[in-house]
């Protein structure tokens, strides 16, 4: 009995130690499960921290500047309220004449040679959504001001508002950039437009950037710097243009536009002269000289038309000036027209009112592409004899081969050939032009 009541004791203390044994593991699993789920939390908590504070970092980084390349350097801020751009261009001429006999008896043939035509460098942009600023330099010949302003925009009634030293609003080729041309010069009609000068303006675009109007207010000023030292002179300048026809996102469109400009000469005269539409010909072959003027009325109408590959483009111009009391008025007159074609099947683009880049549909060395190339041919005119007023007239034409290796590099030939007649009836000869450029715009 004594052995057997031993054996139950022991049995018991075994049995209470199992449960002691269990009871202990049990409380340990509790409290690591307990140091876990606080661990999670704790965890948990801290992502929840972590997310909202990125979530803050987001808001309150609007003003972060996002880089990238969208035809120029630009930087924009997140929220779109400041943006900049930075470029310019690069345009290098070469050109080579050939005069008949008759030319070189009445002028020294030009000379051949090569110049810088443009070396332009740009920073514009947007502040606070509503003022924008562009300062643009050219370093080619002297250091001068292109486009130099500061605007305000998305202004009640008015639209946009500009005031620095910029281009009046007149002629469709003025307009366009050099950058996009379709030939190396201006038509010889172009000397009827007034260009940059410093001055105000108010412009905007209507009916989704298909009607266009302008009108300023401008004081005749040089380019280097522009400086305004008289009381003398000032030009109004109003333009107008519309889209009655736009198809396929402008590749089928017509243009139609007006131009006029009332000008008051700073001084007593006026000067209207004109290059045989190259620019290393430092001499003006048809030229009026300084004339005494009181005020001249310009006026400029202007079409084009886009058929896919194919476009045709002209302007006619008139000016008429009244003279001091006891000299006849005189009235001049020019225009061009042009036409070109893709031979790769591009059109040109264009963008409230003027034409703007064109991008090849494959550019030149990726893959097979061979950039975008085109044909133009424009006949020009110009006549500055009227009364005793004996300027000369001019009439070219020029032909074009224009190769877009990609939208911000072309390779451009051109031929013109100028007859120039001095007073009406007396012939200066021909002047024959070949003349090639390298351009690159960013």
């Amino acid at each position: 009995m004594h052995f057997s009541s031993a054996s139950r004791w022991i049995f018991k203390m075994k049995e209470r130690n199992v449960m002691k044994f269990v009871v202990g593991i049990i409380v340990i699993s509790i409290l690591l499960i307990g140091f876990w789920i606080g661990i999670a939390a704790a965890n948990d908590s801290d992502l929840e921290h972590r997310v909202r504070t990125l979530e803050q970092q987001v808001k309150t980084k609007d003003n972060d500047f996002r880089v990238y390349f969208k035809n120029g350097l630009r930087f924009d801020t997140r929220d779109k309220k400041f943006k900049y751009q930075i470029g310019g261009r690069i345009q290098t001429d070469f050109a080579f004449y050939n005069a008949d006999s008759t030319f070189k008896a009445n002028f020294n043939e030009p000379g051949n040679g090569a110049e810088f035509r443009r070396a332009r460098f740009f920073i514009s942009g947007l502040l606070y959504n509503r003022i924008v600023f562009k300062a643009e330099y050219d370093f080619a010949d002297q250091t001068s001001f292109k486009n130099v302003y500061l605007g305000f925009i998305q202004l009640p009634v008015v639209g946009n508002f500009n005031v620095g030293h910029f281009k009046e609003p007149f002629s469709l080729e003025e307009l366009t950039s050099s950058k996009y041309l379709t030939f190396m010069e201006r038509s010889v009609a172009n000397a009827f437009a007034p260009g940059r000068n410093v001055g105000v303006a108010i412009f905007d675009a209507v009916t989704q950037d298909r009607i266009t109007w302008a009108v300023g207010v401008f004081r005749p000023t040089g380019s280097a710097p522009p400086r305004i030292q008289s009381d003398d002179g000032y030009n109004v300048t109003f333009r107008v243009t519309g889209a009655p026809w736009y198809r396929e996102k402008g590749a089928q469109l017509l243009h139609l536009g007006f131009g006029y400009s009332f000008s008051t000469p700073d001084g007593p005269t006026f000067d209207f002269d004109t290059e045989p539409e190259s620019n290393l010909t430092a001499t003006k072959f048809v030229d009026t000289g300084a004339f005494s003027a009181e005020k001249a009325n310009r006026f400029g109408f202007e079409a084009a038309a886009v058929l896919h590959a194919f476009s045709v483009q002209g302007e006619y111009f008139l000016v008429t000036v009244d003279r001091p009391s006891g000299l006849a008025s005189v009235d001049f007159n020019g225009g061009y027209m042009e036409v070109s074609y893709f031979l790769t099947g591009e059109h040109r683009k264009y963008k409230k009112g003027k034409f703007g880049r064109v991008t090849p549909r494959k550019n030149f060395l990726e893959g097979s592409g061979l950039g975008a190339w085109q044909v133009a041919a424009r006949f020009s005119s110009i006549d500055l004899n009227d009364g005793a007023i004996t300027g000369g007239e001019e009439n070219n034409i020029a032909l074009a081969l224009n190769w877009y290796l990609n939208a911000h590099t072309r390779l451009m030939f051109n031929y013109v050939r100028a007859d120039i007649d001095g007073a009406p009836g007396v012939d200066f000869g021909n002047l024959n032009t070949y003349q090639f450029r390298f351009q690159v715009d960013f």
